[in-house]
Order: structure tokens, then sequence, then C-alpha cells
């Protein structure tokens, strides 16, 4: 069971600082199967995965800042953590989460 997020300013810090030290590798991963899971609630899967590749490859170009800033945007809006709060959903089906201590 997901719930909604409601963590302090520190809280939100935590994990900015987190998703600073993944890899862009990860971070790829994380922000393209958002992507892929936006585009399938939609349409069908050859859609979706079209999807994924272009996100990907878009996001090849990018600094690792930017995204850090990304990934963070997408736990804000898909606003979803684990039960208790220890895990932030960057994307909608919680494949790819930030665990804080």
């Amino acid at each position: 069971m997901a719930w909604e997020i409601s963590i302090s300013a520190n809280g939100w810090a935590d994990i900015r600082e987190k998703l600073e030290v993944w890899g862009r590798t990860r971070l790829i991963n994380a922000i393209s199967d958002d992507k892929f899971e936006m585009v399938l609630a939609e349409a069908d899967e050859e859609h979706a995965v079209k999807a994924k590749r272009a996100e990907r490859k878009r996001l090849a170009a990018l600094p690792k800042d930017i995204l850090v800033d990304r990934a963070y945007e997408l736990i804000e809006q898909n606003n979803t953590c684990d039960n208790g709060g220890w895990a932030y959903w960057i994307d909608r089906e919680g494949f790819h989460k930030v665990r804080l201590d």
C-alpha cells in the first residue's frame, strides 16, 4: 500500500542528497520508466516503449544536475511513498525509490 507524501523540509533535503549520489544510469532509468508508465496508461505498450527510448536518448545529453532535478520533480509530482514514509517513488509504479534511513 502506498501513501501520499507528508514530509518536512529537512526530509525533502535528504531526498535530494540521496538523488545526488545516484549515478547517471540509475537516474535515467528511473525517469524514463516514469515516461513509459505515463504513456502506457494512455496508449499501448508499443507506444510506451517508443516513448521510453526517446526519453532515454533525450536524457543522455543532459548534465547530471538536471537529471537529479527531474527525478526530484517526479517525486513531488507523483506524491507517493511506501507505508511509513521511508521510500519515495520517482516513477508512478514505485519501481524506483529513494530510501531514507
